[in-house]
């Protein structure tokens, strides 16, 4: 009795279960036909295994990478755009070609680019706001020396890097001899540079009574002229005089003047392109033939003034690169396609200290923060630039033992002579 009523229990509870299951009456019909698409797509998902539709699901789910963010802080309309264009468009080719490739680990480069104007509170305001409003990991600093060491504390201060070409070493080191920790330099400084030209003039040229013509409000020019003196005095040279001027001197007869009084067999006037040309036109209508020596500005300016070719006909200069070589050739011909304009020296040394960049940034992995670039920066080693072999200084922040092309110009056209170094002739 006892079992026959626990089964008449469970008859009964077992009815209930199923009358609760039991499909509603027959008003809900057009829901019916609804849900039949859903059942159909049951049925095959009875047939495909769970497993194969996993991935299909995930990709939809997948966001975006977001893009990596760099900063272009250039002179695009102040009186040095001529060399800060360059450094735009040698970036612009190289994120051109990245993101043609999928970018870099799936994420997209964006170039914010501001403009300086050739003013230093200009640069500062949109160092900060390129990082503390658009984010930017890194920035891909102008060629302007002032430009450099004015925004150098402030990067100090906000810890993003800048690779640029500002050439003169107080924007990549502070006055107790150390690192900006965050300023990168992407070619030769001008001390550096000024060397070598001063090795070269002395002991290639054979200049012995050099005449110093500098601008004293320009850093570049000052560090340049800093450079020439110790080792062109250190290979047997005199400097027999040394004339400045200023910043928007646009006649420098004056100065000429003293200098060619003196009778000195070369004059050394490192300066901006708007100042070369005239420099070289004004010394040859006072009647000087003797070596012009200048520094990397010089192409920039047509090499000749345009009233006399012969006026620039015994000059020298260093040059970043070897306009000559193959290589520089096709990728110049590329960017004269992509511009429309044939490349500079400062759009080859753009393409390195960008380069040097993604290198970087590549190195950081899934860390592309603005800490882990500046570290990577410092261990950029055996770079294959275009200026030559790049290791990064980890205490100087600039190229160590980078040689220079030197040019001359011969019937209005430059022309490579051979690789330099401080200490002489490059193997």
């Amino acid at each position: 009795m006892k079992k026959l009523s626990i089964l008449l229990v469970v008859l009964v509870v077992s009815a209930m279960v199923l009358s609760a299951c039991a499909p509603a009456a027959p008003t809900a019909a057009p829901a019916v036909e609804e849900a039949a698409p859903a059942a159909e797509e049951a049925a095959v998902a009875e047939e495909a295994p769970a497993a194969e539709e996993a991935p299909a699901a995930e990709e939809v789910a997948a966001e975006p990478k977001a893009d990596i963010l760099i900063g272009n802080l250039q002179d695009e309309s102040g009186g040095m755009a001529v060399l800060s264009t360059p450094l735009t468009y040698a970036a612009t080719m190289k994120i051109d070609e990245i993101n043609a490739a999928g970018g870099i680990n799936g994420r997209m480069i964006k170039l914010i680019t501001y403009d300086t104007r050739s003013d230093v509170n200009d640069a500062i305001n949109a160092y900060t706001r390129m990082v503390e409003q658009d984010n930017v990991v890194a920035v891909l600093g102008p060629p302007i020396s002032n430009i450099g060491i004015a925004v150098a504390p402030v990067a100090e201060e906000l810890q993003v890097p800048i690779v640029g070409l500002f050439m003169d070493e107080n924007a990549i080191l502070q006055e107790n001899g150390e690192p900006w920790h965050y300023m990168f330099l992407g070619q030769n400084s001008a001390r550096v540079q000024g060397e070598i030209s001063g090795a070269y003039s002395a002991k290639e040229l054979g200049a012995k009574a050099t005449a110093l013509l500098v601008n004293s409000q320009n850093s570049y020019s000052v560090g340049l002229a800093d450079g020439f003196k110790t080792t062109f005095t250190a290979n047997g040279g005199e400097i027999i005089t040394e004339e400045t001027y200023t910043f928007g001197d646009v006649d420098f007869r004056a100065q000429l003047t003293k200098i060619l009084a003196q009778n000195p067999d070369s004059i050394y006037f490192p300066g901006y392109p708007a100042e070369i040309p005239l420099i070289y036109a004004q010394a040859y209508e006072l009647g000087f033939e003797g070596m012009m020596l200048s520094d990397n500005s010089v192409p920039p300016t047509g090499l000749a003034p345009n009233t006399d070719p012969e006026a620039s006909k015994n000059s020298s200069y260093p040059y970043g690169i070897n306009p000559e070589d193959t290589v520089l050739k096709e990728w110049a011909a590329k960017y004269e396609e992509q511009f429309g304009i044939p490349p500079l020296a400062q759009s080859f040394s753009g393409a390195d200290a960008f380069g040097m960049m993604v290198v970087a940034i590549e190195n950081c992995g899934d860390d592309v923060t603005s800490a882990c670039i500046t570290e990577e920066m410092n261990n950029i080693t055996a770079y294959p630039g275009f200026q030559g072999t790049f290791d990064m200084s980890p205490t100087l922040h600039q190229p160590d033992a980078l040689p220079m092309a030197m040019m001359k110009i011969v019937d209005g056209q430059q022309v490579f002579d051979q690789w330099y170094l401080p200490s002489g002739p490059a193997n």
